[in-house]
């Protein structure tokens, strides 16, 4: 008898180191979609547009993949929470050095 696979799209805007770790926590294998044909030039190879392929997560267990959901969406939480004190920081560094100019 054949195993289920179940499936679960990730939004585009997540990291992608973010979904290796949890692919490689939870067990999942991780595929992309395929492009479409007018996505890149044929002559040069180059994306035509600002084209993402969307990643899928497989697994065998529903609980492994909303597990990994979840742990996803929290990671990519705190990482952007973490950028945005980091923006803050280089900021006030620059600021800083054009005042003792």
């Amino acid at each position: 008898m054949e195993e289920k696979k179940y499936a679960i799209h990730i939004p585009r805007g997540i990291a992608t180191g973010i979904m290796l770790e949890a692919a490689e926590k939870f067990g999942l294998e991780v595929e992309r979609e395929k492009p479409p044909e007018d996505a890149f030039d044929m002559t040069t190879g180059l994306p035509t547009k600002d084209y993402v392929p969307q990643t899928v997560l497989r697994g065998d267990s529903p609980e492994k993949l909303i597990a990994a959901q979840e742990y996803i969406y929290k990671k990519q939480e705190e990482w952007v929470e973490g950028v945005e004190e980091w923006r803050k920081m280089r900021r006030e560094q620059i600021q800083r050095k054009i005042r003792k100019k």
